[in-house]
Formats: structure tokens, sequence, C-alpha cells
């Protein structure tokens, strides 16, 4: 895929909705969405019960580039996203959010519903250099 082509996917299918989960939608995915890594992700996906990809892509980012992911860890980034109801204005399969966002203070986790699985999502680090990192960083809520 060509670096236009790439951006325009980007800025079309990831877009931050302009209200934050109600507390009803939040009570659904909390009670209905969970975690299930994607192999793609993971530098090791063995730590986390999954089968090493065929055919790795070569530019998917892997949770290590955010230091030591491991499981529990990536449960609560899905956990902390659904919290702070930062989601995209696509929706997946019903009332799933398709993307949500997560901000540790130094890196923005993109949580992606994972087709097929209801209620499952996946999750990597964004890359400071995707324009998405800075407006996650910018929506995410201030103590």
């Amino acid at each position: 895929m060509g670096i236009r082509a790439r951006e325009a996917r980007t800025n079309t299918l990831r877009r931050i909705r302009k209200t934050r989960l109600t507390p009803d939608e939040q009570a659904l995915l909390r009670a209905s969405a969970r975690y299930e890594g994607n192999p793609q992700h993971k530098r090791n996906p063995q730590d986390f019960g999954l089968t090493p990809p065929a055919s790795p892509r070569r530019d998917a980012t892997l949770c290590d580039e955010a230091g030591q992911i491991n499981l529990a860890r990536a449960v609560d980034l899905l956990a902390l996203a659904i919290d702070n109801g930062l989601v995209s204005e696509a929706s997946a399969a019903g009332d799933y959010p398709k993307q949500m966002w997560a901000y540790d203070g130094e890196y923005v986790f993109e949580a992606m519903y994972t087709s097929g699985v209801t209620g499952a999502y996946h999750g990597y680090p964004i890359r400071q250099s995707d324009p998405l990192f800075d407006a996650v960083v910018e929506a995410w809520p201030r103590p």
C-alpha cells in the first residue's frame, strides 16, 4: 500500500467520536468486551497463548515497542479505554465501537474490534508518527 493510500485509509477509518461513551455503552462494554490478542502485534505471541503468524506483517506495530506488555496489562489497557470512553465514530457488530483508545501518559494504544468474534478486541501501540497519536493525546481526559 502506498503512502497516500495508507494516509487516506487512516484518516477515513479512524476518527474519534465527538462524544464519549455513555454510561449504558460503558456498562455493555464492561460486561461483554474482552481482550483477544493478535499474533501480528507480538514479538513473542506464545506469551499470550497465540500461535505465531505464518507470514508476519513487516509494518505491524508490536506491543513490545511500548515496553513489557503482558496479557494482564493488555486487559487493563482495554478497561482503561472503556472507562475513559474515547472511541471511534465507526462501529462494528452492533453496538461495539470499531476502535477504542487508551493513553498511559507515554504511549497511545488502539484496541481494534476483532471481526468474527463478538466483543473481542486486539490491541497495539500507535506510533508517534501516526497523526492519530496526537489527536488521542489531545482528546484524552486530564486529571
